[in-house]
């Protein structure tokens, strides 16, 4: 998470530095989504637990639409293509609209070599997303088994029912994926698994009352709320 928040930092001072340019070609109809209105209020004092999860996704899946619109600069702007500098980082990005889709690429250079990059789309029609990201840690004198990628997707159907479905690879020895679903009636659940093993898992109905499961323990410990 950590690194994740750095990334978001890092693109809003580099789209800061760069030059302001306008052009009404660009204008992404997506919007962040706040998914404590698609939970149960009660939720959150239920299991402050089980809502700190969902908070998280919501960031993970917010991040894609953050790199396709400029923090802090005017909402209609285009850089499509565009390549510019920040002291030893050199950042390209690249954004067009394929079909029902926004799609971009964006990447950073650390003296020459790339440091990171991650690319995704986002359907026109706010259905659905993708975004897959990928850091060369080597460039900063890491061993490379120590690289890692994540990949998020998210779709929400025509019930308004969503699901999320994010996979960490941190390297060598730590697998993650996370699972949630959340419906248009305010339940939901999610799953946590590492290395192939379930960690964690949740479930509440509408009213905001469920069940939150450490598989850690033996036997699992299960937190009725």
């Amino acid at each position: 998470m950590k690194k994740i928040i750095l990334i978001i930092l890092i693109s809003t001072i580099f789209f800061g530095c760069k030059k302001e340019e306008t052009n009404s070609g660009f204008k992404p109809s997506i919007t962040k989504l706040d998914l404590s209105t698609k939970i149960p209020a009660s939720l959150q004092q239920n299991s402050p637990i089980a809502y700190n999860h969902i908070i998280s996704m919501e960031a993970y899946m917010n991040l894609g639409a953050s790199f396709m619109q400029m923090t802090g600069k005017k909402p209609v702007v285009d850089i499509s293509n565009t390549t510019w500098t920040y002291g030893p980082y050199t950042i390209n990005y690249d954004y067009n609209t394929v079909g029902n889709r926004y799609v971009f690429t964006y990447s950073i250079m650390l003296n020459g070599v790339e440091y990171y990059n991650i690319n995704g789309w986002e359907n026109i029609d706010a259905s659905g997303g993708h975004w897959d990201y990928n850091i060369n840690t080597s460039v900063l004198g890491m061993p490379t088994s120590s690289d890692y990628n994540i990949v998020f997707d998210w779709n929400r159907n025509s019930y308004g029912d969503y699901h999320f479905d994010m996979q960490f690879d941190m390297g060598a020895t730590n697998l993650l994926h996370y699972t949630a679903n959340i419906n248009n009636d305010m339940s939901g659940n999610f799953n946590y698994t590492l290395n192939g093993d379930l960690y964690y898992s949740c479930f509440w109905d509408a009213s905001g009352h469920g069940a939150f499961t450490n598989h850690t323990t033996t036997p699992p410990t299960v937190t009725v709320f």
